[in-house]
């Protein structure tokens, strides 16, 4: 072998080792890793927390209902009895006035022809085999309920509620209101204060709202949005058959549409314009909403640190639904 030829490789090699473009690439390159490794962490956490506090959610639910179902048979079964002790103190009242007349008679005849077959209180007794059999029957019913829903709750869990990736939403345009701008990228809607000159066409809102492009159904997704600090927005889903004019075409004030707002600083949820307060004021401009559409539920979350729940709402959706938008002196953006 050409010792000198070995050692022209030995310095080729060398110099590679110390040459300060390739140590930059390498650092450059770990640290890119780094900071991959870093957000796909952040995003299993964010997930991992809505997942629990879902379920969290939902176990709260299957308490309430299993404990009102409970209250309930107990109150049906008390009644029951209550009116059947009525019922016995009443007879035993007349029996008792009854033998009280017989003892005070003077002619012995009448004494020895009435019939006192009738007094006896023996067959009291069983009185209760109606109730007990009752309430076996409905703590069957109760903890049938009881591992029904639990089983659900697994179900929903292990058939993947929560799917992988946040949907990739576009604005429709041609839904968007007047004074709504949406960026070239059809991503986010912020309200301008100036007539856009948006061409004339059937599906426009008359209001300062847009509606996606696509329409979701008969799946589990979710979606984020990022919000201004300031102004008033509202951010939920709708049927594509909402009207576009009048104050039914507003998100929230009719049956076709779900959100929750920020409206004078204030953070609510509206639906068909009932409105109800959120568990706690959010302090981050970023969101969650999951959809289960054959489940009915409807979910809102602010993405934290830490994530939280803001509120549910359950429906029985008839129609597909579309990603809504409203804004007014705020924007709203669609995060991928």
């Amino acid at each position: 072998m050409d010792v000198a030829c070995e050692k022209e490789d030995l310095r080729n090699i060398y110099g590679y080792l110390v040459s300060d473009e390739e140590q930059e690439k390498e650092s450059q390159y770990l640290q890119q890793l780094q900071t991959k490794m870093k957000n796909i962490a952040s995003t299993m956490k964010e997930r991992t927390t809505v997942l629990l506090q879902g379920l969290r959610d939902q176990l709260t639910v299957l308490e309430r209902t299993v404990l009102c179902d409970i209250s309930a048979k107990e109150q049906q079964v008390s009644s029951s009895i209550s009116q059947k002790l009525k019922v016995m103190k009443d007879d035993l009242y007349c029996k008792t006035l009854f033998v009280e007349e017989l003892c005070t008679m003077m002619d012995d005849l009448t004494l020895l022809q009435s019939d006192i077959d009738g007094l006896s209180c023996a067959d009291q007794g069983d009185n209760g085999g109606d109730e007990a059999a009752g309430l076996a029957l409905g703590e069957d019913l109760i903890s049938d309920n009881l591992h029904s829903g639990i089983a659900d709750i697994v179900t929903s869990v292990t058939g993947g509620i929560y799917v992988q990736r946040a949907l990739d939403v576009t604005l429709n345009i041609n839904t968007a209101g007047s004074s709504v701008h949406v960026s070239d990228d059809l991503k986010t809607a912020s309200w301008s204060g100036q007539n856009q000159n948006h061409a004339e066409h059937p599906e426009r809102f008359e209001y300062n709202q847009v509606l996606s492009v696509r329409s979701f159904c008969n799946r589990r997704l979710f979606w984020e949005v990022e919000t201004s600090e300031t102004g008033n927005w509202m951010i939920g889903m709708a049927y594509i058959s909402i009207d576009r004019l009048g104050r039914e075409s507003l998100v929230g004030d009719n049956k076709k549409s779900w959100c929750i707002r920020r409206y004078d600083n204030e953070y609510t949820a509206s639906h068909d314009r009932r409105v109800s307060e959120l568990p706690h004021q959010p302090s981050l401009p970023r969101f969650r909403i999951y959809l289960d559409y054959q489940a009915g539920q409807l979910s809102f979350y602010e993405l934290g640190p830490p994530t939280r729940h803001l509120y549910t709402f359950t429906a029985s959706f008839t129609e597909p639904l579309h990603v809504i938008v409203w804004v007014w002196s705020s924007w709203v953006k669609i995060r991928s």
